[in-house]
């Protein structure tokens, strides 16, 4: 069987003076997703591995300290390089010096289900099914075509132990406070996995803003960290200006992390009242009916279109989209997919997560990296005839036509306002 690390690095062992080794002790508030060696699945023996923090801290480094560069993505991988490493090839800066090690790393059992409350009682489903409380994050977990239920993992801690050169001080300062802020551990940090909170640094207890004061904290350390410069349009990064949302104190990191992703979920699945009053009418948002004109197919009870703009604006969100109608064996469409024309993927701009505060209570950070809102060769609608390319930015008199976003023209501003 497979043993977790236990020996250090050599450049861990070495005493020089001009080295600084900081012993960090962090609790994970929300559900670890993954961080295995299996992508999407809790790893069984090193709950936490020590490349995956690596991989996390190198793009917090990016999202931080990647605008000093004027642009100019080949110097800022090289810098990147000389500080976290590259693959040992000619031309490349080879071996990170600076070291981190895993330790002491251990959780609650792996969990799959979820206890709900039903008209008859309590009952137990899947975390990721569509009655359990978490499904609109967990939606990878549900079982389909023959794969079991995934699961996640609770109440993990770990220490981290981290040594670097004196000169570096900045560079893992910022890459710290980032991660802790507003990255995670494990798959799905940007909806609210794997949510960490420092406890101690070297063996002392870490203080907590309060809730009335996060913004203001979260602010200083922008302008201490954000680097205010020029940025590739291609590298996903914290400014200055940033946009943060902090809603309410909570009693516990469970309710604010489901507080802000139901409030996304009522957002970005708003729709009309139906024929009884009831919130289970027509989606207020335009992809559905730009689908139908794409494809010429519609349910009788569809064929006029309920928000008349050809576009694609929940892209902002991420992709791909997958479009389902509940009326395709009526004349609906069948499925279709929203993605990038050659990239298929984009990771979504939006951050959510609870974020520890002093009196032991929680807020829900909802917050906007500055990346692009679209794959550099635009999207299309696959399943559609044809495959079309479509677009998902508004003009202001579309986003006027489109109730949620109340005339914003920025789909992701619109959601802070609207939280």
């Amino acid at each position: 069987m497979r043993t977790p690390p236990n020996t250090l690095p050599d450049v861990m062992k070495r005493t020089d003076l001009d080295l600084i080794t900081e012993t960090r002790r962090y609790k994970v508030i929300t559900p670890l997703f993954g961080g295995g060696v299996t992508p999407g699945e809790a790893d069984p023996v090193t709950v936490v591995r020590a490349t995956e923090v690596r991989g996390h801290l190198r793009f917090w480094w990016r999202a931080t300290r990647g605008g000093q560069f004027n642009g100019d993505l080949s110097a800022m991988k090289a810098a990147e390089e000389r500080i976290w490493g590259s693959a040992g090839a000619k031309d490349k800066a080879g071996p990170s010096s600076i070291a981190v090690i895993v330790s002491d790393a251990h959780a609650g059992p792996i969990r799959s289900k979820v206890e709900v409350e039903g008209r008859y009682g309590t009952r137990q489903v899947d975390i990721g099914e569509p009655f359990s409380p978490y499904s609109y994050v967990a939606f990878p977990l549900r079982t389909e075509k023959g794969k079991p239920a995934g699961a996640v993992r609770d109440d993990v801690e770990f220490t981290l132990t981290i040594r670097y050169r004196l000169e570096q001080s900045e560079d893992v300062a910022a890459a710290l406070w980032a991660w802790e802020t507003f990255g995670g551990i494990g798959a799905r940090t940007r909806r609210g996995f794997g949510a960490l909170t420092c406890i101690e640094v070297n063996e002392v207890h870490v203080s907590r803003p309060s809730t009335a004061s996060i913004s203001d904290v979260i602010q200083q350390e922008l302008n201490r960290f954000a680097a205010n410069g020029v940025w590739h349009r291609s590298v996903p990064h914290l400014i200055r200006e940033f946009r943060v949302a902090p809603a309410g104190g909570k009693p516990n990191a469970d309710e604010a992390w489901k507080y802000l992703f139901k409030k996304l979920q009522s957002f970005r699945q708003a729709r009309f009242p139906d024929s009884q009053g009831r919130s289970y009418g027509r989606s207020k948002w335009p992809e559905p009916d730009a689908i139908r004109a794409l494809t010429k197919q519609a349910a009788t009870k569809h064929s006029k279109a309920r928000v008349s703009v050809m576009k694609f604006p929940r892209a902002a969100f991420g992709l791909p989209i997958i479009f389902q109608f509940k009326d395709s064996e009526l004349g609906d469409p069948q499925q279709t997919s929203l993605e990038g024309t050659q990239h298929d993927r984009l990771a979504s701009p939006l951050i959510l997560r609870p974020l520890s505060c002093a009196d032991g209570k929680y807020v829900g950070l909802a917050a906007i990296l500055q990346a692009p809102t679209e794959p550099p060769n635009g999207i299309r609608l696959k399943g559609a005839p044809d495959d079309p390319v479509v677009r998902s930015s508004l003009s202001p008199v579309e986003a006027k036509r489109i109730e949620p976003l109340d005339g914003n023209t920025d789909i992701l501003q619109a959601f802070l306002n609207w939280l």
